[in-house]
């Protein structure tokens, strides 16, 4: 029914980020019941859309978007959907607007994908104009051509390695329907193609800049950046951890700033642990692992990350029941990295949770 989450659902299936459509149903399902009206669909849709575009570009893994969106298809005990997507997504790597810029600027979206430098320069124009480019008609232009002739490289200095540090990042590229009339013509002779475009985004590159080359390609991605920072918000509400209430059961690969938090039990598959501190969660999960699965509690020993940690430099040792010490100095952080490490180690990643206040 919804023109406007039709097209948040269509970037999101052009940033191949389908595993949210478990919560999208969720969604639909409210609304069908009519206990959640279109604004908030759309208001929720964006901050999603936003949320996995930054994610993609800073280039973090999306490996634990599965858990993050498995819990937000979780009944509420109130009414209130987006406070639900504020509690899950607050502290789960949603990059602020100088983390999301600077990755932007120097990002090669085109090579990495191109249909994601598609829709970022569809988004651009439709957010301009307020009318919807077709995706499939649209075609990407490179201003500075991806094979450069000699004269782009007579008329502009150290061409070869601006082109490969800058060619497929957002500041070079544009929309047009002159894609083989233009071809690699020097920036000189595109200009009356561009100028003449019925595509705002290219139109203005003939308007702003007079020649092309390194300082034209950063100055326009620089804009541009600050265009999709408000295309793709970050609300402000989602930088305020401290209204979030994080009480309750968390999957051992959440992510999660687990700073403060007091932990009441550890969870192994199917087996609580009542603990009463980080260190007691650490000497808890080996002394399972060591009990249930020695040649396992071996690995953990022998891995790089976990054994160099763990089982030298005792600055604050305890004793398992092996009889084996382990150093506990670490922060909750450390902590909690460590437990989700080794329960990758054992294969229960799935099977391991813990329990805050």
């Amino acid at each position: 029914e919804s023109t406007e989450f039709n097209r948040t659902i269509l970037h999101i299936n052009i940033m191949d980020k389908r595993v949210v459509y478990p919560y999208f149903m969720k969604l639909m399902g409210m609304r069908a019941s009519d206990n959640i009206t279109w604004e908030d669909i759309n208001k929720i849709g964006h901050v999603i859309e936003s949320f996995l575009y930054r994610r993609m570009v800073c280039r973090i893994p999306s490996n634990g978007l599965n858990k993050i969106i498995a819990s937000l298809t979780n009944k509420l005990e109130n009414d209130n959907e987006f406070k639900n997507l504020q509690k899950h997504f607050l502290n789960s790597q949603f990059p602020d607007d100088k983390e999301f810029k600077s990755n932007l600027i120097n990002y090669p979206i085109y090579n990495k994908k191109r249909d994601w430098a598609k829709l970022t320069l569809i988004v651009l124009e439709e957010h301009r104009t307020k009318e919807t480019i077709n995706f499939r008609n649209a075609q990407v232009e490179h201003i500075m051509p991806q094979k450069l002739s000699n004269d782009w490289k007579i008329n502009v200095p150290n061409a070869d390695a601006i082109n490969n540090q800058y060619g497929g990042t957002i500041g070079n590229l544009t929309l047009t329907k002159y894609n083989q009339e233009m071809s690699n013509k020097i920036y000189g002779e595109k200009v009356p193609f561009y100028a003449e475009s019925n595509i705002s985004l290219t139109r203005e590159i003939a308007k702003n800049y007079s020649s092309w080359d390194k300082n034209s390609i950063v100055d326009r991605a620089n804009k541009l950046a600050n265009e999709l920072i408000n295309i793709f918000r970050k609300p402000e509400t989602f930088n305020v951890s401290s209204i979030i209430d994080y009480s309750g059961e968390h999957s051992i690969d959440e992510e999660l700033d687990a700073t403060g938090m007091k932990p009441i039990k550890l969870t192994i598959q199917g087996n609580d642990f009542s603990i009463n501190s980080w260190t007691s969660c650490l000497v808890n999960f080996l002394n399972y692992i060591w009990e249930n699965d020695s040649e396992t509690y071996n690995k953990i020993k022998n891995d790089s990350s976990t054994g160099n940690m763990i089982f030298s430099n005792f600055r604050s040792p305890k004793i398992l029941k092996n009889g084996e010490r382990i150093d506990t100095n670490f922060s909750a952080n450390a902590i909690a990295a460590l437990l989700a490490k080794m329960s990758e180690i054992c294969g229960i990643t799935d099977e391991v949770s813990y329990t805050v206040r």
